[in-house]
């Protein structure tokens, strides 16, 4: 951590939020009084603990200190559900941070619609009072449609169980989309992760004022041979591998030898781009910050082991490279592969043919997958020249034909073409970077 001195504004008040017992409320006049700053800086530094998870807000209760919890990216909270429905919260209101398991219709009896509620459900019901009590009891949160109020018992027993009793103006088959929809772009989500999922917390780094003879001892304590390396403050201002080393003496400072400027990530940095840094820089290590501060440190096997696990976890919500690829079958052949298939009627431009952008990403998802298929590692497009492209109809049976016409070292080329009825109607060249992996440090 930081010494006082180095530390910001902003981090000062941040530091101090976190020391405050958790259920204490925090107003920006009290926090500017307490700290002696002005109430835009409070209101900066709370918004910034919103997204930390340090504090909360809640309607009508004000901001509180809560416990920081990693969210989980997967799930809905009833305060998003809320939002995603415009809806107006009748009760419950200290529940609305429970993270929704799933949702029902109640369009049923109450006897037969506690069966299927299970604690931390949402019951989507109109104006019964007696199934949204029944729902609560249950441990349901209750969201009601057509722009119904509910009776003071209701809303009694859902502040009681701290459980949200929602109302909308919508219908309930709008709400079912809505809530559906909100999932679904959720799930997608999952595959977005933050080098803040993989990283090592606990990065072995060097300072400035050691020496080469220092970096012998970790070399025969870790086997590792370069470390991100830090100043007084914490904050990242190099890194030292063997190669700097190799022209040292041993009494040199690591300071004056390292690398200065070096490629680093946040903690919010998505794990594809940082493939996508380690592949076009060659690095195989990737210091991790936050406000300059070093925090951890990412590797390419762990990178690579995300991306494989990532694309093996099932996804709801189709993204515009699944929907273009899912109706094509590959098949192997020498240098390369072909792809069958025909391209979606939503991938249409103006005229009617299939769009231009289209048929490229095709040709591009491709050629990628023909590479990455067959070996065992990831690729990222480091050029894509385009011959030609000739108008095409929409779902025509096309095949797409990929063939390595060079492989050395860390880049690949593949030319590629599109064959329709015979007759050659797009053709490219693309040129890859390869993430392998490879042995670290």
């Amino acid at each position: 951590m930081k010494d006082d001195f180095f530390m910001t504004k902003n981090e000062r008040v941040l530091e101090y939020l976190k020391s405050l017992p958790e259920g204490t409320k925090i107003s920006v006049r009290s926090l500017a009084q307490a700290l002696k700053i002005s109430e835009g800086t409070a209101y900066k530094a709370i918004k910034d603990a919103e997204s930390m998870y340090i504090v909360t807000t809640i309607p009508r209760a004000g901001t509180i200190r809560t416990k920081p919890k990693n969210k989980q990216i997967d799930r809905l909270t009833y305060e998003e559900v809320k939002n995603v429905v415009d809806g107006v919260v009748l009760g419950g209101e200290n529940g609305l941070d429970i993270e929704l398991h799933k949702f029902l219709i109640g369009a049923m009896t109450i006897e037969e619609m506690v069966k299927y509620i299970q604690p931390g459900d949402l019951t989507i019901l109109g104006n019964r009072d007696n199934a949204q009590i029944a729902a609560l009891k249950a441990g349901a949160a209750v969201l009601i449609t057509g722009g119904f109020d509910a009776k003071d018992e209701v809303k009694n027993l859902a502040n009681q169980l701290s459980l949200p009793l929602i109302s909308t103006t919508y219908d309930t088959f709008t709400v079912a989309t809505l809530i559906n929809k909100a999932i679904n772009e959720r799930m997608t989500k999952k595959r977005i992760l933050l080098v803040n999922n993989i990283m090592s917390t606990n990065p072995i780094y060097m300072t400035t004022k050691q020496t080469v003879k220092d970096w012998k001892m970790l070399l025969n304590k870790t086997s590792h041979t370069r470390y991100p390396v830090v100043d007084d403050s914490g904050a990242l201002v190099g890194i030292v591998t063997s190669r700097e080393v190799a022209k040292a003496d041993e009494g040199d400072k690591i300071g004056d030898i390292m690398s200065k400027n070096p490629i680093y990530v946040t903690e919010t940095t998505t794990v594809a781009f940082a493939a996508h840094l380690m592949i076009w820089w060659n690095i195989e290590v990737l210091p991790v910050t936050n406000n300059k501060e070093l925090v951890g440190i990412i590797s390419r096997e762990d990178v690579i082991k995300a991306l494989q696990y990532m694309a093996k976890q099932p996804q709801i919500e189709e993204t515009i490279n699944d929907t273009l690829l899912k109706d094509f079958r590959a098949e192997k052949i020498q240098d390369g592969m072909k792809f069958f298939g025909t391209i979606p009627q939503k991938m249409v431009n103006q005229l009617g043919t299939v769009s231009s952008s289209a048929l490229m990403m095709l040709m591009c998802e491709c050629g990628v997958s023909s590479v990455t298929r067959n070996k065992r590692f990831d690729a990222v497009v480091d050029n894509f020249l385009v011959y030609f492209i000739r108008p095409l109809q929409t779902e025509k049976s096309i095949e797409v034909n990929t063939t390595t016409i060079d492989y050395s070292g860390n880049f690949c080329k593949v030319e590629i073409s599109v064959i329709y009825d015979g007759t050659m109607i797009a053709k490219a060249l693309m040129s890859l970077r390869l993430l392998k992996n490879k042995k670290l440090f």
